[in-house]
């Protein structure tokens, strides 16, 4: 079981990192591509799991809008992080061992340099609201007493959203007339 999650996962990193560079005619650094072919002939070998179409995290990226993808993008490197740690300290051959911290190093400074932030923070913050308990009456009582706030909040959120949209298609019109 280890080593499918492992292969899904890797099968992750390989999408991410090749599919990346199509769409946004990003490049892999050479070494870090050869690390990462290394680790997928030492950890997928005939997996046939990997290409069920279902990948871990690309479906996700799919439809969001570019503030949305950074902050998920943090949090799935948060995530790859978490998954080469599991790795690193699993596995018993010191070559990979030393390949997953090379593309560790490589994820840490793309996720520095690219998507900076309070992915931390804000996965705290979610894992919290996962974490309430929808059937307690007090937290019942409490969600009723704030919606009207919380109602507000986002109407003023949605605005501002739309009210940008407007503002860059105004843009967008006047460049295009000139």
């Amino acid at each position: 079981m280890i080593v499918q999650n492992r292969t899904i996962f890797f099968w992750g990193v390989c999408l991410l990192t090749s599919g990346w560079a199509t769409y946004s005619e990003a490049s892999v650094p050479e070494n870090l591509d050869k690390s990462i072919d290394e680790l997928k002939a030492y950890y997928i070998k005939d997996d046939h799991e990997i290409h069920n179409a279902h990948p871990v995290f690309l479906r996700v990226l799919k439809d969001l809008k570019e503030p949305e993808q950074n902050l998920l993008m943090s949090i799935i490197m948060d995530t790859y992080s978490r998954i080469f740690t599991r790795m690193e300290n699993d596995s018993l051959n010191e070559a990979t061992k030393e390949r997953i911290a090379h593309v560790q190093e490589h994820l840490k400074k793309l996720k520095e340099n690219y998507f900076p932030g309070k992915s931390a923070e804000l996965k705290t913050y979610a894992e919290t609201l996962w974490a309430i308990k929808e059937d307690d009456p007090v937290v019942q009582r409490k969600a009723l007493f704030e919606l009207k706030r919380v109602y507000r909040e986002a109407t003023l959120l949605k605005n501002l959203k739309n009210k940008e949209r407007r503002r860059r298609q105004a843009k967008n019109t006047k460049n295009q007339k000139s």
